[in-house]
């Protein structure tokens, strides 16, 4: 799935994450986006409706699966032993 506004998404993964907050109210969403950016402070995020917080907290996730995805493909470098 592609958003106008952003990178495409794995539809699968859009689809699921976009019904899991479908049903979240405001506080719930504060408080998801409070669990991957602990510096967000609940009255700043509380001036933004419920969309954009969605929209927010999809592109944390996004983030994080990226991340993890990347760091479990990274080539690990070799030990280096000194001889003598």
């Amino acid at each position: 799935m592609n958003r106008p506004d952003g990178p495409a998404i794995p539809a699968g993964r859009s689809e699921s994450v976009a019904k899991a907050h479908a049903s979240m109210n405001k506080r719930q969403l504060i408080d998801d986006i409070r669990r991957y950016n602990t510096t967000a402070q609940p009255q700043f995020l509380a001036q933004f409706d419920e969309a954009a917080l969605k929209q927010y907290l999809e592109h944390l996730e996004q983030a994080r699966h990226k991340h993890l995805r990347s760091a479990a493909f990274a080539p690990r470098a070799p030990k280096l032993r000194m001889v003598s």
